[in-house]
């Protein structure tokens, strides 16, 4: 690891009031960050086993959530005028640095980069409204199976799009559990669509996320049509965020 930025955090508030005790102070404590963590090439290129690392690592005293890119990459991003980059350069705040490295900012973002992230959207906006359409068909052919992998890629379609509109980073991922924990970083409504800590929220997330291959693949991976409904109104809201992001 050669540099660690803060990206956000999640702040929780806490405060307690009776009839016996009205002026109660009130406290609050973060209970998940957001990381940007630049490594260097040396240590293996597996950037998924870097970020489930530092996850893990870090749960059993504050849930974080990690973006791993390459060091060399993202310096010359810096240099190009790329969003994400001169964004983070400007205001996140650095929490380890082993480089001693300055970071030179471009002094202007790169049109061709903005361009090409309107560009991502609109094909995203289309995507997902096919993949929900595909989903709707394959329902009413009572086809459980193939509904369930539209709206799969329904979700990570609509994510993906509001990640690269919000930051300017592409992602590449087919998990919809970090595409949700991604997008909270700039979209505040997206936590509140599988809420954590509600059984059936995060039953349906798991039938989502075991769509992606199970529904293709093993003959066993059932699902019903309520849930199926109950998925679809989800998707849903996510591409009405999406829409709202054009």
């Amino acid at each position: 690891v050669a540099k660690i930025y803060l990206l956000g955090s999640t702040l929780q508030q806490q405060r307690t009031e009776s009839v016996f005790m009205t002026d109660a102070p009130g406290c609050r404590h973060a209970s998940h960050y957001w990381l940007l963590v630049l490594v260097d090439k040396e240590c293996g290129g597996n950037n998924n086993a870097v970020q489930d690392k530092i996850e893990n690592t870090c749960r059993p005293v504050v849930p974080v959530t990690v973006i791993i890119l390459d060091r060399a990459q993202f310096y010359n991003w810096l240099n190009e005028g790329h969003p994400f980059a001169c964004r983070v350069a400007n205001i996140a705040v650095v929490l380890h640095d082993v480089t001693n490295t300055p970071a030179v900012v471009a002094a202007s973002t790169n049109e061709d980069r903005t361009n090409a992230s309107r560009a991502y959207c609109m094909l995203g906006i289309n995507r997902v409204s096919e993949f929900i359409a595909g989903a709707d068909l394959y329902r009413l052919r009572q086809q459980h199976k193939m509904a369930a992998f539209m709206l799969h890629q329904a979700a990570e379609q609509a994510l993906l799009t509001i990640f690269k509109k919000g930051t300017g980073l592409h992602l590449s991922s087919h998990n919809i559990h970090k595409l949700l924990r991604y997008c909270a970083l700039v979209n505040y409504k997206i936590p509140a669509i599988f809420p954590a800590g509600n059984e059936t929220s995060e039953r349906l997330l798991r039938l989502l996320q075991k769509a992606y291959i199970d529904a293709r693949y093993k003959e066993d991976f059932t699902i019903s049509g309520t849930d199926l409904i109950s998925i679809t109104e989800k998707v849903k809201m996510l591409q009405e965020i999406l829409l709202q992001t054009k």
